[in-house]
């Protein structure tokens, strides 16, 4: 029986992140695209993100000090797993300054590109604009 429970939390936990993936997977794809298009580009989107589900966009966990040498990846947590992902674009918070993280639920999401000065690297960034 204990075999069976944990077994059905794996189930749960994979339907979760795949979810999740798929979700996450408009952003980056929508972010990529920005990124080629080059500074001054925009557009808006609605993420649905799992109960459970927390997603991390340019850092890695225990690493948000760690930004901007891991602008470019993203990582879904749902439970105790994290998977780990890369992406081409490289993402940032509004203030251009670190990463950024969304938890559970709905989030409308403006995603922008600009260059920071001091590198010349072209970031996405991703700001929350509510409902």
């Amino acid at each position: 029986m204990l075999l069976s429970s944990v077994s059905l939390f794996d189930f749960l936990d994979g339907a979760k992140e795949k979810e999740a993936l798929d979700e996450v997977s408009k952003l980056t794809a929508a972010s990529e695209q920005l990124s080629m298009r080059g500074e001054g580009s925009e557009v808006m989107l609605e993420l649905r993100i799992p109960e459970g589900t927390r997603v991390d966009f340019g850092s890695l966990p225990g690493r948000q000090d760690k930004w901007p040498a891991d602008a470019n990846d993203y990582c879904i947590r749902t439970g105790e797993k994290t998977t780990f992902y890369y992406s081409d674009a490289s993402f940032s918070n509004p203030e251009l300054n670190g990463p950024v993280s969304f938890g559970s639920g709905r989030h409308r999401l403006l995603l922008s590109t600009k260059i920071e000065s001091k590198s010349g690297r072209l970031f996405v960034l991703i700001s929350e604009k509510g409902f």
